[in-house]
């Protein structure tokens, strides 16, 4: 079952993401769910990858130009004539078993020379988290930062040496929250803290 749905909140990840795209380009929504990020970001073309045949055919009905069906621990099933000036990857490499694997595949065959990439990670370094440890309670969820099917966590820091890993320059650092999103706009070093998820822009290293 799908636990995620639409957040239009201002400080919202989806917000957050969609204003960072751009305006009249192609875009690979890789982890596309329902297709929400077209709801924010309508003058772009979008194309869509995921392993669930309703949220394709929802991310259609939203205005994706195509989509694709696949499990993405076997992304080179994948297969496309086109390169994108921008790939997401929205909240989904930590649910990957070799998620450094997948960044790479889709950035040598599918990013456009000076493209960019969008990673969302769920920030295990939150307060909420940290708080929980504290009086030792570390017990996954049905989603959010402690999704029972998350199988990587990720601070600043570590996700930094991730996506610097495999042969991107991060350009930019946001991160999304609904309730401290305002606050981490003015002091944006409370991010790592207040932040629930790490959001990155970046371009493949020249």
């Amino acid at each position: 079952m799908n636990h995620y749905s639409f957040n239009d909140a201002q400080y919202g990840t989806h917000s957050l993401v969609a204003e960072e795209i751009g305006k009249g380009l192609s875009v690979l929504d890789v982890g596309c769910n329902k297709g929400y990020l077209k709801i924010l970001s309508d003058t772009n073309d979008f194309y869509g990858i995921d392993y669930d045949e309703n949220d394709l055919k929802n991310a259609l009905a939203m205005g994706y130009r195509e989509v694709y069906k696949i499990d993405l621990n076997a992304c080179r099933d994948f297969s496309c004539n086109r390169k994108f000036d921008v790939i997401i990857f929205g909240d989904v490499l930590e649910h990957l078993l070799f998620p450094q694997e997948v960044l790479e595949f889709f950035i040598e065959r599918y990013l456009k020379v000076g493209g960019k990439i969008i990673i969302s990670l769920p920030n295990v370094a939150n307060i909420s988290i940290r708080a929980r440890l504290f009086f030792g309670n570390f017990d996954y969820t049905e989603s959010g930062i402690l999704d029972r099917t998350h199988l990587h966590l990720y601070t600043k820091r570590t996700a930094r040496e991730f996506i610097e890993g495999v042969g991107l320059s991060i350009i930019k650092k946001k991160y999304s929250s609904n309730n401290f999103g305002r606050l981490i706009a003015l002091l944006p070093q409370l991010g790592g803290l207040l932040g629930f998820n790490l959001i990155f822009i970046c371009q493949k290293k020249s």
